[in-house]
This record gives structure tokens, C-alpha cells and sequence, in this order.
């Protein structure tokens, strides 16, 4: 049985050096959202957006309603929490990357149901409906297309 490799020189580690700089990369767990206005952030974050809804469930010692959303691929990408109007905070930025073709969708959808937005470069700045500001970036002209 060959001798295992030090997990520093695995194939794996090797492949993910080709493929990422080390020192830029951030890897995003999750975000949570506090909303008052649970019913149209769902509606924004699923239909706008294109999220998909995994799950509701109601805390069992918070008793908080929470709605899991997903991306494309299926992961975990957002957590919105019904809460008070006082604790739905604003005040925060959500950034969010996709490719071009998607991004050109979101921008139809958004003039389809007349959302306001303003555009920069190659980024959608809007906001949602507890009046947080997201910023949806095109990565089309990162080779995402």
C-alpha cells in the first residue's frame, strides 16, 4: 500500500493551487437576511432573482420562520428570517456574481415587473424589498459565459 501523501502535496491541493490564488480566495458559507416583509422577499429572491426555495421551517426556540433559498447548482446560498420591523436592519450590501446570459434574464425580468434598478459597468445595483441593496455582478467577462 503506497504511503500516504501529505495533504499540502496532495493532487487535490496541486489542482486547487492551478485553479485559485490561495491568498484571494473567500469561500462564502452562508448569509442570513432579516425581513419584516417575509412573503415579498421570498417572491423577490425566487422569482427576481431565480433562487430556488429548499425549505421553511419555524425555529424551535426562537420560533423565528426561516426560508432556505438555493442556487442553480443546489447549494445554500441564502437564509431569510422573519422577524420584527425593528430588527430588519437594512443598512447592508448583498453581492452576487452570475453569468452573463442569466444576468441579461434577471435584467429582463427586473423591466418585466418594473423593478427599479441602475446599472454600472457590468453590475445591476437594486434593492430588495426590506430595502437591503444588492449588487448583481455579470462574470461574462470572466470567461462565465
Amino acid at each position: 500500500m503506497p504511503a500516504s501523501l501529505p495533504l499540502a502535496d496532495s493532487p487535490l491541493r496541486a489542482a486547487e493551487r492551478t485553479l485559485r490564488k490561495p491568498s484571494t480566495a473567500v469561500w462564502l458559507q452562508s448569509v442570513r437576511v432579516r425581513t419584516n416583509r417575509f412573503d415579498e422577499s421570498l417572491a423577490f429572491y425566487g422569482s427576481l432573482l431565480g433562487l430556488s426555495l429548499r425549505t421553511v421551517r419555524v425555529h424551535p426556540v426562537s420560533s423565528e420562520l426561516s426560508a432556505q433559498m438555493t442556487d442553480a447548482e443546489g447549494n445554500d446560498v441564502l437564509e431569510l428570517v422573519e422577524t420584527e420591523a425593528e430588527q430588519a436592519s437594512g443598512g447592508h450590501e448583498l453581492a452576487f456574481g452570475m453569468p452573463r446570459r442569466t444576468w441579461h434574464l434577471l435584467r429582463a425580468r427586473l423591466d418585466t415587473q418594473k423593478w427599479p434598478y441602475e446599472t454600472a459597468g457590468d453590475c445591476l445595483y437594486l434593492s430588495d424589498a426590506d430595502g437591503t441593496s444588492l449588487r448583481i455582478e455579470s462574470l461574462g467577462t470572466l470567461g462565465y459565459a
